[in-house]
């Protein structure tokens, strides 16, 4: 076999494969005698049918299995030969029998970046400072009040924290969002942070029977893409108003909660349990500005067929979900992202191997500790969910890169956040 390797633009790489007459015309024949052990042609016995009559019948299909096995065999062989790290499916072409009977053809493949030591100066993250007010432990205590809270009709106008019923009818949506005209029963808490502002700034004060237009201007960076910067007016038609009964916060209220024994516990509690999600936000936070600067400051090359099966997927996922979408703004959306979550993942694994960062077996026991803890499991529950699920792998690479994480955030210069 003679391998040419040729290098083209980027990561691109072309290989031109020879294979002698001898190697193609032996797997030829002995595929044909496999035919004429197999072939019960009339007038013969099973296995005594002349060649040339075999090869006659099943020349054609036999010579297209040879090419197919030829180049099956060879391309991982001359690639191993050109110690080449392939990154996407090689595209054969060209493919053309020699004079002699041989078989040539050439492949074009993109291969990995060589990336030499990962640039990490100047890396800097600002800390800020972790604190809970009385205010946030307040609304944290409502929030679990209201969890265990009844809701009752009353017979007045709506206040700023009831539940509104009504049935909404859609006058207009300017990108058509929704689908329905008609949303009958809709139950509208004012007092939840999560209900849009405009239904908060119309409602309170309204009675059943009433009827109010209320228009929502929904924000471009809305959390639903559906109705990101679209403009839809509702029409409400008031069924009736709802207040929540709310129980009264005191020992016996902590108790029921089964983590304290007095309020007083309970608030030090919820306090720890803010500052933990702080903590947690704010290295979220570190995270994502680890990726962007290391990203930035290393620029690896992304093979694009990676990048296309990358693409690709998030086609796929859009169309299982129903969602009519431009392909080609949402490839232009997603090829940033999809560059940078590929440069990251090089970037993280080239940081483990030269720190030698490695999952211990204490590191996956803390993980299924954790997992048995948060669920109510014993320990060999945790243990046996974790094997049913097929992604103990998963699990080591993400325990992995949470140690690099941890590396580089630690190593980091840190910025007090200016006040």
């Amino acid at each position: 076999m003679k391998v040419e390797l040729k290098e083209g633009e980027g990561l691109k790489r072309e290989l031109t494969i020879e294979i002698a007459a001898e190697q193609v015309n032996g797997e030829i024949e002995r595929q044909l005698e496999e035919k004429r052990r197999e072939a019960a042609l009339k007038g013969f016995r099973k296995g005594k049918a002349p060649m040339n009559m075999i090869r006659e019948i099943y020349g054609d299909a036999v010579k297209i299995d040879v090419v197919d096995k030829v180049i099956n065999d060879s391309l991982p062989e001359a690639v191993r030969e050109k110690e080449l790290k392939i990154a996407s499916r090689p595209e054969v072409s060209n493919l053309d029998f020699t004079d002699d009977g041989g078989l040539k053809y050439t492949a074009t493949l993109e291969v990995f970046p060589e990336i030499g030591e990962i640039t990490r100066d100047g890396l800097e993250l600002t800390v800020e400072e972790i604190d809970v007010s009385d205010e946030e432990v307040d609304e944290l205590v409502e929030a679990k009040r209201r969890e265990t809270a009844e809701v009752a009709v009353v017979d007045r106008p709506a206040g700023p924290t009831d539940i509104v019923v009504a049935d909404l009818t859609k006058l207009s949506d300017s990108k058509g969002a929704l689908e329905s005209d008609k949303f009958p029963n809709s139950h509208i808490d004012l007092g939840n942070n999560l209900t849009v502002k405009e239904f908060k700034e119309v409602l309170p004060g309204v009675k059943p029977g009433d009827v109010r237009e209320v228009t929502v201007q929904y924000v471009e960076n809305y959390s639903d893409p559906r109705f990101a910067g679209t403009e839809i007016v509702y029409s409400c038609d008031i069924k009736s108003i709802n207040e929540w009964k709310m129980p009264e916060f005191n020992d016996a209220f902590a108790k029921n909660t089964g983590v304290a024994e007095t309020a007083l516990e309970y608030r030090l509690k919820l306090r720890e349990h803010i500052k933990v999600q702080k903590e947690e936000m704010q290295r979220r936070i570190h995270k994502r500005e680890v990726v962007r600067q290391l990203t930035e400051k290393n620029p690896i090359p992304i093979p694009e067929g990676m990048l296309e099966d990358y693409l690709n997927a998030v086609i796929e996922d859009n169309k299982k979900q129903g969602q009519e979408f431009d392909e080609k703004e949402l490839r232009e959306k997603y090829r940033p992202m999809g560059i940078d979550i590929m440069r990251w993942d090089m970037i993280w694994h080239t940081i483990a191997e030269t720190e030698r960062i490695e999952v211990l077996p204490d590191d996956t026991e803390t993980w299924i500790n954790g997992l048995a803890a948060q669920n109510n499991m014993t320990l060999d529950q945790a243990r046996d969910a974790l094997n049913k699920s097929g992604k103990i792998g998963e699990l080591r690479e993400s325990i992995r890169e949470g140690k690099v994480f941890e590396m580089l955030i630690a190593s980091a210069n840190k910025v007090p956040a200016k006040k």
